[in-house]
């Protein structure tokens, strides 16, 4: 995508000869004043004089203020915001994304095979504190595990809408009210059946904008099913990365799909190519599939060291290797609770500026050592096989 265009709107309104100032307000009356020669008595100690100056001065400057920061910069997709871009997307045929919920299955597992167990609706799933935030999911409905069968995947929805919730497999493995007949769940791979999402940017909106216009010819062109594919997704334009080259020969072209937490599961990728194929929104003799991102799979090992380690509890210990944990994990997509850079497609992840993130959000940590050079990606996302982390004295 390019990089939306920086326009300075009050240098537009001063370069076509409106004053923006109030000294270049006060100039411009006081030469009328001077010209017309009706008032005599202009001097800036005269109350009378202050007053009709500001009476003058301070509506021009409000009205200046809503021509950049409202009329002129809502006037254009690059720049709108909130409801007035809103309103130019419905000029375009699109409509923002409202925020959405997850769902998935859980894996819940009985104490004992032989028993038939009924897991009640409302029953809670939680994970534990990530950067403070615990995230949880329900069961909607009651469902009962048969005698004989020693788990069953379970239908559940997260508490609340947000990307958040896509977790990766293995964080939400805690039941805060314990079950009869379970011993324990965990989310697996696969577990998300329909991603949960935040409700669209203004960013995300604007490109979806851009987009349409590359929607008017008679073929299904990359524009086209990028925005079928972001329409149902709920993913953002620039998470769809395109393979041509006709993998599958002439005709052919693949799409992967990439989201910003947790891993896009085979049931969440099998819908998307339900909507695509079966349900007709294809073009004439296309064949176009839907994947998950490639992922690269890598160990990492974390050393942080920290000056007079001695002097912290050992609460104050383990919240530290916690949240530095939670943190790398946030970059190779594993949550969303720090703002830190994350790994992408065709890009260098830097250890360099993970070290400084992770410097600014932990004041404690005086040096950091990485077991691996910066990764350099391609039509794949890094992510983590392993990771460990330990702290040490500096």
């Amino acid at each position: 995508m390019t990089e939306k265009p920086q326009v300075d709107f009050e240098d537009v309104v001063k370069q076509s000869g409106m004053p923006v100032t109030a000294d270049a307000l006060r100039a411009r009356f006081n030469n009328i004043v001077a010209e017309e020669g009706i008032i005599t008595n202009t001097s800036r100690m005269s109350p009378f004089w202050r007053l009709i100056t500001a009476i003058v001065t301070t509506p021009v400057l409000w009205l200046k203020d809503v021509m950049v920061n409202t009329v002129l910069a809502n006037m254009f997709v690059a720049t709108a915001s909130g409801q007035l871009l809103r309103l130019l997307a419905w000029a375009v045929n699109v409509t923002a994304k409202p925020a959405s919920a997850a769902q998935g299955v859980i894996r819940f597992y009985k104490s004992d095979v032989a028993a038939v167990v009924t897991v009640k609706a409302g029953t809670q799933i939680q994970t534990a504190r990530v950067n403070g935030v615990v995230y949880e999911l329900t069961t909607p409905e009651d469902f009962t595990i048969p005698a004989g069968e020693a788990s069953a995947l379970i239908p559940v929805r997260a508490v609340a809408s947000g990307g958040a919730y896509n977790l990766a497999p293995g964080y939400y493995a805690i039941l805060p009210v314990a079950v009869a007949g379970i011993s324990h769940a965990v989310n697996e791979e696969d577990w998300l059946t329909s991603p949960g999402a935040d409700e669209e940017s203004d960013d995300e909106l604007r490109e979806r904008c851009r987009n349409q216009f590359n929607l008017v010819g008679n073929y299904h062109t990359d524009a086209v099913y990028r925005s079928m594919i972001a329409g149902v997704a709920g993913l953002s334009i620039d998470r769809i990365f395109f393979e041509h080259d006709a993998p599958r020969g002439p005709g052919t072209a693949n799409a992967f799909l990439l989201l910003d937490t947790g891993v896009t599961s085979e049931p969440f990728i099998a819908a998307v190519n339900d909507y695509i194929t079966t349900k007709g929104h294809h073009g004439h003799g296309d064949d176009m599939q839907c994947f998950a991102m490639p992922e690269t799979l890598h160990d990492l090992a974390v050393t942080v060291y920290v000056k007079n380690l001695a002097n912290l509890t050992s609460d104050e210990r383990s919240t530290l290797k916690t949240g530095v944990e939670n943190l790398i994990r946030c970059a190779f997509r594993e949550n969303a609770d720090y703002d830190v850079g994350k790994t992408w497609p065709y890009t260098r992840f830097s250890f360099s500026m993970l070290g400084r993130e992770i410097h600014q959000a932990f004041a404690q940590v005086d040096s950091l050592a990485f077991s691996l050079p910066d990764i350099i990606s391609e039509l794949n996302v890094a992510r983590l096989k392993s990771l460990t982390v330990s702290v040490e004295n500096a």
